[in-house]
C-alpha cells in the first residue's frame, strides 16, 4: 500500500496523541428494529509496544459503539495501559 494512504487511515482513526504514543480506533453500532443491538470498538495503542483491543457488546437494547469505547477505556484504564 502507499505510505501515504496508509498515513491517511492512521490519522482518521487517531483519537488522541501523547508524545510518540498514538490512541488509534473506530466504533459502531448494529441497530434492528430501531433497537441498538450490537456496540463494537476496536483499535489499538501505538507506542513502543503496540497493544491491540476489540470490544463487541450484544444487547436487546442500548448496546452501542460508544458503550462499548467507555467499557473499553474503563479496562485499559484499571489495567494500568491506558489513563
Amino acid at each position: 500500500f502507499n505510505p501515504e494512504h496508509i498515513a491517511a487511515v492512521k490519522d482518521s482513526i487517531r483519537l488522541i496523541t501523547h508524545g510518540k504514543t498514538h490512541f488509534r480506533k473506530k466504533t459502531g453500532t448494529g441497530n434492528v428494529n430501531g433497537q441498538n443491538v450490537n456496540g463494537w470498538f476496536i483499535g489499538y495503542i501505538e507506542t513502543h509496544k503496540n497493544i491491540f483491543f476489540a470490544t463487541n457488546i450484544q444487547a436487546e437494547q442500548q448496546a452501542s459503539g460508544s458503550t462499548a469505547s467507555q467499557i473499553t477505556l474503563d479496562l485499559l484504564e484499571d489495567m494500568g495501559i491506558w489513563n
